[in-house]
């Protein structure tokens, strides 16, 4: 597996924001930081799994479709030109550890693009297809700073009682019970099909020259919510009967960063509004029906657990922006080397497995 080489300078290092509007605060020190907080998240974790979103709801296979009608303002990167493009999908609960669907939690969607050329923000990985998007069911993100995350992660095993001690010594009671609230609020109770709800990445990404924030919005959600079964995992299995009965289809929205103060790019807790910035489509998930039970299903579950995705598994024009995205950096790279992860330079499209699982 290709490793990326821990100091070396990545190429958005190199990147000259003269043009742009938007700007980041990098603190001295922030690189070693970071790789120290990241070797403390992945800590005892080596071949264990994910250290984070370790329960897969499911894996797909589907398209990635760049429309036509992009308009000139959000014709960046991927997203310049018109294309379909394989893709791999995986849905997820954000925990450290396989649990109940029934337990409050970040649920999430990763969407691996494959066959995208054109230069890749981490250098020894230039030549890779691949291009990587993370969206949660949050719209923001409540945690200040990288040395908090950790924190709470490392204190989630002890339960909601353990996080809130943790939090009360690092920020003090007051700031303690808002964040609490914040994150609580961010926890899905696992009510409604995933199938049916709109994701979003709540932290920037560039966009060309410009900033930008992305959502998955489902355009093919039934009149009436689908049923959850009774059970452990019964957000699990309502998603599964959903895509074995019909295709699901997300559309992709980009909003577009206005100023510091109504869309900051280092403070994830404020939302951008979409009457400050409106969402505007980019290009179309399209998840054709499928059966996950099927010895192909099995195999596409196979291969997604096999791979990682990583914000930064991207263009260039499509780097991560912010102190939380540079921190994601380390502890992505420490927990996919942790695990002995897919190289981004081995990953091929779905139509590449083996053809006779059909």
């Amino acid at each position: 597996m290709l490793r990326r080489t821990v100091g070396a300078k990545a190429r958005w290092r190199e990147q000259e924001h003269s043009m742009a509007t938007w700007q980041e605060k990098i603190a001295p020190g922030e690189e070693e930081l970071f790789e120290r907080l990241a070797r403390t998240l992945v800590d005892g974790r080596k071949g264990e799994g994910r250290t984070l979103h370790r329960y897969s709801q499911v894996g797909l296979e589907g398209r990635f479709v760049v429309g036509s009608s992009v308009p000139a303002s959000h014709a960046q990167g991927l997203f310049a030109k018109p294309g379909t493009y394989e893709c791999y999908v995986r849905f997820s609960s954000g925990a450290g550890r396989a649990q109940s669907d029934r337990t409050p939690d970040v649920r999430g969607i990763a969407v691996k693009v494959v066959g995208v050329s054109g230069d890749k923000v981490i250098a020894p990985l230039a030549a890779a297809q691949t291009q990587d998007f993370l969206a949660i069911l949050s719209n923001t993100f409540a945690i200040p700073d990288a040395e908090t995350f950790v924190g709470i992660v490392r204190a989630a095993p002890g339960g909601p009682i353990q996080i809130l001690r943790y939090l009360i010594g690092r920020l003090g009671f007051f700031s303690a019970l808002r964040l609490a609230g914040a994150l609580g609020k961010a926890q899905d109770k696992g009510k409604v099909s995933l199938a049916e709800r709109t994701f979003f990445a709540p932290l920037p990404i560039r966009w060309g020259e410009h900033a930008a924030k992305l959502r998955f919005r489902p355009v093919d959600a039934p009149a009436t919510p689908a049923a959850i079964p009774a059970g452990e995992h019964g957000l699990t299995e309502a998603l599964r009967a959903r895509v074995r009965s019909a295709p699901l289809t997300f559309a992709v929205e980009a909003q577009l960063f206005v100023d510091e103060q109504r869309t900051p790019i280092e403070d994830g807790a404020v939302e951008w509004l979409e009457s400050v910035s409106p969402f505007v489509e980019v290009a179309r998930l399209e998840i054709s029906a499928q059966d996950p039970g099927s010895a192909r299903g099995k195999l596409l579950q196979k291969t997604c657990e096999a791979m990682s995705f990583d914000p930064w598994h991207a263009l260039v024009e499509h780097r991560p922006l912010g102190a939380i995205m540079r921190a994601r950096n380390a502890a992505y790279r420490v927990s996919t080397m942790a695990r002995n992860a897919t190289s981004e330079l081995e990953v091929v499209a779905p139509s590449s497995l083996a053809a006779t699982l059909e």
